[in-house]
């Protein structure tokens, strides 16, 4: 799972208040040791306002457990077993926007209008790359055929027009099979980056 606060980070750890994706710079560990995020760290009380037992246990050091029990490691929240507003098949199907337009560009426009998944931070950002990587496919197919059309207009032979047609489709068949991969990543939440177009959707998350 990506970081709430930056996307092509490899999760760490999960906010036990929130329930968000925190990579190692983003964690911090509350005086109860689990992880939390920067808005829900509680602070830890003062020595003078704890209770007794409780500052007598704090300058005793942390405890020891029995031979033969194991204590749970500290820092280490139980991640929930679904965050809220997250699905990754509408975060993959994003992906495919640009294979069959206009109709196909619903599908990373939904996390985006759905009130539970745009407050997501790993739903926009899959949104917003599907719909930046789809219109760049649509974008390349509209121009490519706009070249082979003003060449035929201008009158230059069908056998000089070979190389721009395999192009066409070979633009086509590429993007079908990166859309493909990204869209495996995204199911198993792996860092999509597309040159350009992720900076573009980095910049809307933020």
């Amino acid at each position: 799972m990506a970081c709430v606060n930056h996307p092509d980070r490899e999760g760490a750890a999960v906010c036990v208040s929130c329930g968000d994706e925190l990579c190692a710079e983003c964690r911090q560990v509350g005086p109860d040791g689990k992880s939390y995020c920067a808005e829900h760290v509680p602070r830890a009380a003062p020595e003078s306002e704890l209770p007794p037992r409780t500052a007598q246990a704090a300058q005793a050091g942390p405890a020891t457990s029995p031979p033969g029990v194991e204590l749970p490691s500290r820092g280490v929240a139980e991640a929930p077993r679904g965050v809220p507003g997250e699905n990754t098949g509408l975060a993959a199907a994003g992906y495919f926007a640009g294979m069959l337009p206009p109709i196909s560009f619903i599908l990373p426009i939904i996390p985006l209008i759905s009130a539970d998944m745009k407050r997501s931070a790993f739903m926009r950002y899959h949104a917003f790359n599907g719909l930046f990587w789809g219109l760049a496919v649509v974008v390349g197919i509209f121009v490519l055929r706009v070249g082979l059309f003003i060449a035929r207009t201008i009158g230059i032979p069908g056998f000089l027009l070979w190389p721009l047609n395999l192009l066409a489709w070979l633009w086509w068949t590429i993007a079908l099979v990166l859309s493909i991969i990204f869209a495996v990543k995204a199911s198993r939440k792996q860092p999509v980056r597309i040159p350009l177009i992720s900076d573009l959707a980095d910049s809307q998350v933020r």
